[in-house]
Formats: structure tokens, sequence, C-alpha cells
């Protein structure tokens, strides 16, 4: 076995645990996994507590809420991979960041948007505490309403269509299913189309997902401008209630596309067999004329 130089030593992990305490909420999305793999390979060690299959969103958050005995607490979707030094960078970020920064939001890197989003989020228990979450689709921004109104301040990293190294936590939409690409993409798409005064960076995705499926028809990109079609047709409804992973399979619209995309695939198997078939009459006739002669 190789020695290791005393230089060589792997750096001792920060000690957050009396600090922060991380909660991953899941719904059983295949990247739940790999999300906490991650979290354990973070270079400082925290309180870790998992908020399985809760519903509506809101009420699973405000688990959160109530849950915590730390100063700090982490919120971490399943679908978030979380780079090494995600978690202190909160860490340290906020608590830089004065006692009247109540949130701070950090950016990670969404693999299908192409662009950083904002992700990630570190709240001071403190101040929050006293902000419970509301049974509505936009629970977060009418939360940080509430809290910027009692003189506390949010802060928020700039996105750019680039990860920047160091600032940017992780990476969001590494891996998706048809059902949860048409609800994300028709949620995102509702949402915008509801509160024309939220910043309008998705508003270019219908044209870009429909130039992927030009030159891509695969199954992801068919579903992505889907979705974005269904939340132009869901808007005029208004804004939706908060998410609620139990109501996935009643999403309007998705079992017609389902057995669309079957018909298309059972009319394009049958295609080939009926060109063949019809064209062996006239290879026969052909082949008797010939021996005719």
């Amino acid at each position: 076995m190789p020695t290791i130089h005393p230089d060589q030593q792997p750096a001792p992990r920060h000690d957050l645990s009396d600090a922060v305490t991380v909660f991953v909420t899941t719904v059983g999305a295949p990247t739940f996994e790999r999300c906490l793999r991650h979290l354990r390979e973070q270079d400082c060690t925290f309180r870790l507590e998992i908020i399985d299959y809760v519903a509506p969103m809101n009420v699973a958050f405000q688990r959160m809420l109530d849950g915590c005995r730390t100063r700090y607490y982490v919120q971490v979707d399943e679908d978030m991979i979380l780079h090494p030094h995600a978690v202190r960078t909160l860490y340290e970020t906020i608590e830089a960041a004065g006692p009247g920064v109540a949130l701070f939001v950090g950016e990670l890197y969404d693999v299908h948007l192409q662009r950083c989003i904002h992700g990630v989020k570190i709240f001071r228990h403190e101040l929050v505490r006293g902000h419970p979450l509301a049974a509505c689709r936009a629970f977060e921004l009418e939360q940080i309403a509430h809290l910027e109104r009692a003189g506390h301040q949010i802060v928020m990293t700039v996105c750019g269509p680039r990860p920047v190294q160091g600032r940017t936590l992780g990476l969001h939409g590494t891996q998706w299913t048809p059902r949860s690409v048409y609800e994300r993409y028709g949620t995102l798409e509702r949402s915008r189309r509801a509160r024309p005064s939220r910043p309008q960076w998705f508003a270019e995705y219908g044209a870009e997902f429909l130039r992927r499926f030009s030159e891509d028809p695969s199954e992801q990109n068919f579903y992505a401008i889907m979705g974005v079609i269904a939340g132009v047709i869901a808007s005029r409804n208004g804004e939706a209630g908060a998410k609620d992973y139990r109501k996935y399979d009643l999403l309007p619209g998705f079992d017609a596309l389902q057995q669309f995309l079957e018909e298309v695939r059972t009319g394009a198997a049958q295609r080939p067999r009926e060109r063949s078939s019809a064209a062996r009459p006239k290879a026969r006739a052909g082949r008797r004329k010939n021996v005719q002669r």
C-alpha cells in the first residue's frame, strides 16, 4: 500500500452539523439515489433529513420550516446533483451576507435547458419560521414577498447561460421520464403566462424545443414541446395550485399523447409490410412476361 505524505492528506471536512440541516424532498424520481450520493460527497458535514412522499409541495416545504433545529436549512430537490462545495458555499455566503438576509438562492446548471437557473436555497431559520407557506402554485414567491415586506433581504445569484466555476453549485435536469418532462415544461409555461411580471427567460424555449424536435424527433423532445403547448392551453385557467405528485397521473393531455405516439409507431411498423406485399404481384407478373418472351 503506498505511503501518503502528510502534505497529501485529504483536508478535514468542515463540521457544520450544529449549523446546517439539509432537507431532501423525494417522490421517487430516478435521480434520488444519485442526489444522496453527491450529498455524501460534500466537503462538509451537516444534518440530513429526507421528506418522502409528502404532498402538495407547499406542505413538504413547510415540514422543513417546522422541523429545522439548526440556524440554517438547505432545500434540496431530488433532481439536484450538487458539487462537493455546494453546501459549504451556501453556508459561507449567507453567513457573510449579514443577519438581515433570510434567504440565499444559488444557481445550478440545467443540462436540458442548457443554461443556469436559480435552484438550491439556504434559509436563515430564525427569520423565515414566522412566514409559513401558502397553498398556491407560487408559494415560494409569496413567502419571499412576505419576507421582504417584513424588512428581510433576499440574495440571489445572477444566472447566465454558462456555469461559473465555484459559483455554480451543481446540475439539474439530468434525467427525465416522458411524464416528468411534460409536467415540468407545462408548469413553467403556465406559470410564466400567469405572472407576466416575472422574468420571462423561459419564453424562448417554445421555439427552441420545436427546433430540437425538428432536428431530432426523439420522445424526450416530443414531450418537451408538447408540455409547452399544454402550458399555453392551461394558462387560460390562470395559475394552478401547488405541485402535487399524486396528480401526475392526471396530467391533462398526457394519456392522449401517449396513445397518439403508439398509433404512429404501429402505423410506421405496418407500412413497410404493406408496401412489400403490394409489390410482390407486380414482380411475379413481370417474371411471367419474361418467360413468355
